[in-house]
Order: structure tokens, then sequence, then C-alpha cells
């Protein structure tokens, strides 16, 4: 009977170890949102931060998140809503414990965020004409990646309707004939900044993630994706104005085994087995319940002198309790 007992427990681990996972799916169509799977969203891009760190995204008010209590990475998109102060001052302590922002914007809020954070650098508020472009002067080209991580396999970067960053040095730079507004010379796309124990990396095209871009850009977004790699990574959906997840449907993950996994469980149920079959469980049942009734019923032993006491208090003379006892372990005779 036994043996069927420990055969059962083994099948139904192995069970456990295959047994298909059901996920529920979110989207959205917000613009640079990591649930949004259509042209306009990064879905492609978290996927490669999930490959490689525990994503966290942010759907409400950071007023109601402690991340800034967290060593991680936070993340902000394409935001298009503005930050209150307190939210702004929550990012401030993030990163003077050591976190890192990775800001990528162009046109929208991000600006907000530099000047709550005392930051001379900014993100233009118009774009720019290269004379290097791709499909037309919307999609400029870059070949300036000074960084050698994040231009290993890189050929050019092509960016979507760019901004660039103003007073901040560059890891990434247009050519040197770019004409912002009036003013023609090179400009940076890309910049780091020290804060506190922590950085902060700003990227002025969040269009360059998008999946729409995705491909022609891979070599650069997968070494972007290792550069701010972090064990956890808060993404801001929150600031995304038409932010509207929606249930689409149901992920089935059909799982092979894994043999270590197998391994580890014929070992439990063999180190059972073999535990019950020696008796130790019975050895170890029955001593802890002896300590038990030891430890709440057993009368604690009284020494002489608490039984003399107890006496003396019910009227006894102490002299004569004391000559009793004294005579019984000398062996004298009571009254001798």
């Amino acid at each position: 009977m036994r043996r069927v007992i420990y055969g059962l427990l083994i099948a139904f681990g192995m069970f456990l170890l295959i047994m298909p996972l059901s996920i529920p799916i979110f989207t959205s169509s917000a613009d640079f949102s990591v649930f949004n799977t259509n042209w306009n969203g990064v879905s492609k891009f978290g996927k490669l931060l999930y490959e490689k760190s525990e994503i966290v995204p942010i759907i409400s008010s950071f007023n109601v998140v402690d991340f800034e209590k967290m060593n991680g990475t936070l993340l902000i998109i394409g935001p298009d809503m503005g930050y209150s102060n307190l939210e702004i001052e929550k990012i401030r302590k993030s990163l003077e414990n050591g976190g890192t922002l990775v800001l990528i914007d162009d046109f929208g809020t991000g600006n907000q965020i530099l000047r709550g954070l005392n930051l001379t650098a900014r993100f233009s508020k118009t774009s720019f004409i290269d004379v290097f472009y791709s499909k037309n002067y919307n999609f400029p080209e870059l070949v300036r990646i000074l960084d050698p991580k994040l231009g290993a396999g890189v050929n050019k970067l092509i960016l979507n309707v760019p901004s660039a960053m103003l007073n901040a040095e560059g890891k990434i730079y247009t050519s040197k004939v770019t004409l912002l507004g009036k003013n023609q010379r090179e400009y940076p796309i890309m910049t780091e900044i020290e804060y506190g124990k922590g950085r902060i990396v700003l990227f002025s095209d969040p269009s360059v993630f998008i999946n729409d871009m995705f491909d022609e850009n891979e070599a650069f977004i997968r070494n972007f994706a290792d550069y701010i790699h972090s064990d956890v990574i808060y993404i801001d959906e929150a600031h995304h104005s038409n932010f509207n997840p929606y249930h689409i449907g149901t992920l089935v993950i059909h799982r092979s085994l894994d043999r270590v996994k197998a391994f580890y469980v014929v070992l439990i149920v063999a180190v059972l087995a073999l535990f019950i079959e020696s008796g130790a469980t019975v050895e170890i049942f029955s001593r802890t319940i002896t300590f038990l009734l030891d430890k709440f019923f057993k009368e604690k032993e009284k020494s002489l002198e608490d039984i003399i006491e107890e006496l003396k208090n019910e009227g006894y003379d102490e002299k004569i309790l004391r000559k009793i006892i004294r005579e019984i372990t000398t062996g004298k005779k009571l009254g001798d």
C-alpha cells in the first residue's frame, strides 16, 4: 500500500512540473506602451528587457509606489502627462539612493522632470534637420555612436522626428551639419548624467524603440537594453494619457519535463519514504508529545524549603519541622 502512495507522490510531482500554465494577456493602444503590440507600441523592446530583468509596470501615480526605496531602474518613455512635485521628489530620492532613471522623450513632459531635478539638460522643443536621412528628412540617420557598448554591430541608427539634447555632452551625436532652428552644428541624442549615487540616461527619440522601427534598429536596441540592464526595471505607464489596458485572452504555456527537477522530486519522495520506514517519524512524534506533556502538565518539583514554608504557613512550628527533618536524615528515632 505504501509503495502505491509513494508512486502517486512521484506522479503528482511530475504533473506539477509539466502542467500547462495559463497566463492572462493584457494590451493597450497607448503610444510607447510596453502593453501595445501595434506599430506605435514598444512591446518588442519590453520583451528584450523582460528576458534579463524583472519588469514592474507602474500603472498608477508614483504617490502610491515606493520604488524610491528600491535599488532599480525607472524607465520613462514618451510621457505626455505632467508629474507632481511629490512624484519628482520620489524620483530624486531613488537617484540619491543609487537608482537609475532612463528618460526617453522628445516633445512630451520629460523637461518637467529635468527642471524638478535642477538639471540644465533639456529636450529640444522642435525637431532638427540633417542632410543624412533614410526615407525623408523626418528619419535622420546617425553613425556617430561614441560608446563602444552601444555601437557594437550597429551600422547606423535611424530616428523618427526626433528632438535633440541641449546643454549636455553626448554618447551619440548627429552630423556636424545638423540644423536646429537657425543653429547649425552637431547635437547629442543620448547623454548620461551622474546624480547622487545614481545616474540618469537621457535619449531624445522614443520612436526609435517602437515596434515599427524595431527591425531597422534592432542591433542598437539590444545594445541599449544591455546598457540600462538592472535586476528590476520599473516602467512608467501611468503618464501615458491614453493608457487603456484591456484583457484580450489567455496564453497557455506548455512545459517539457526538466530532468534535474524530476530528479529532485524522486529524491524528496525517497528521503520521505526512508524517514517513514525507519520509524523515525514515530520516534520524533513520541518525543514531541512527551516533551509537551512534561512542559504543560508535569508538576514542578518542590524543594525542602518550599515544603517547610508551606507547612509553616498552615500553622506548624518551624523549629519542630526542622528537628523532625534533621532526625530523619541522621537516622535517630523521633523524640529521642
